[in-house]
């Protein structure tokens, strides 16, 4: 494992459309950077009915072996058409995003006509400045090849909201997946994952790397997904995992969460 570097990375402002977005930790294989446009190990989004929210500041803390990041929900994303803004625009593209995580079976070829229409119409997203909609910090735990993650939740969560975990490296290098003993075709875009199936991978075969998560808890009984998902595309460059969750019948307070991410190299794969 000595040529796997996992680093807090502050600096790093990452690549393509998520370029300036706060990421969680970053995976170094050598010198060779794994994370790429990816959001890192430990990262937040939260998504309504209408737009899509992420953080562009952060706080950093720690002590001895323990690192902690508070992401700050102070970005929306937004698409604008022929150069100009559009809100009834990014609402049917949120809802659409929705539809299309659900059907992992048809998501390539809805995507299909996706880039040929933007081209089109001149359709690009853009991030926005807004008021904080809360924190989320996030306790990093280096153990050789595990990172215990445990999320601390500060966000208003309304009862249409998903708040989601993301734990992602980059989809050029992450392009197999992992059943039982063998490598496996990639995920489609986005899918489901029970939980007694973790733990799920997917696998860096040139640099014989398999990168999985297990163990999730979530101190709370509320609606938890897990996914499993890579998109490689003119946009998007990413392979990982999330955990999305829902709000509870009885309480819109958030739970903690703890999950393990394991980066394993060499005789594992």
């Amino acid at each position: 494992m000595d040529r796997i570097r996992i680093e807090s990375g502050g600096e790093y402002s990452g690549e393509g459309i998520s370029k300036g977005l706060a990421r969680g930790l970053l995976v170094y294989c050598g010198d060779c950077h794994l994370t790429g446009e990816g959001m890192g190990i430990g990262s937040i989004a939260l998504r309504d009915h209408a737009c899509t929210y992420f953080s562009r500041s952060w706080t950093d803390s720690g002590e001895a072996g323990v690192f902690r990041r508070t992401f700050i929900l102070d970005t929306r994303m937004s698409w604008s058409i022929a150069g100009k803004p559009s809100a009834l625009l990014t609402r049917v593209i949120e809802n659409g995003i929705g539809f299309y995580m659900h059907l992992p079976w048809l998501q390539r070829l809805l995507m299909l006509p996706v880039y040929p229409l933007r081209t089109l119409f001149g359709i690009h997203p853009f991030f926005e400045t807004i008021p904080s909609r809360g924190e989320v910090t996030f306790t990093y735990l280096v153990m050789g090849s595990r990172v215990k993650v445990h999320a601390k939740i500060n966000v208003p969560v309304r009862k249409e909201d998903t708040l989601c975990l993301l734990n992602e490296l980059s989809a050029a290098w992450f392009t197999s997946g992992w059943e039982g003993e063998d490598l496996a075709p990639p995920p489609p875009g986005w899918e489901k994952v029970s939980p007694d199936q973790l733990p799920v991978s997917l696998v860096d075969p040139v640099h014989g790397i398999r990168f999985s998560i297990n163990q999730v808890s979530v101190s709370l009984p509320v609606p938890v997904t897990i996914c499993r998902g890579r998109e490689l595309n003119q946009d998007h460059c990413w392979a990982g995992f999330c955990i999305q969750l829902g709000t509870g019948d009885e309480s819109e307070e958030m739970p903690e969460v703890h999950y393990t991410i394991g980066i394993t190299a060499g005789a594992s794969l």
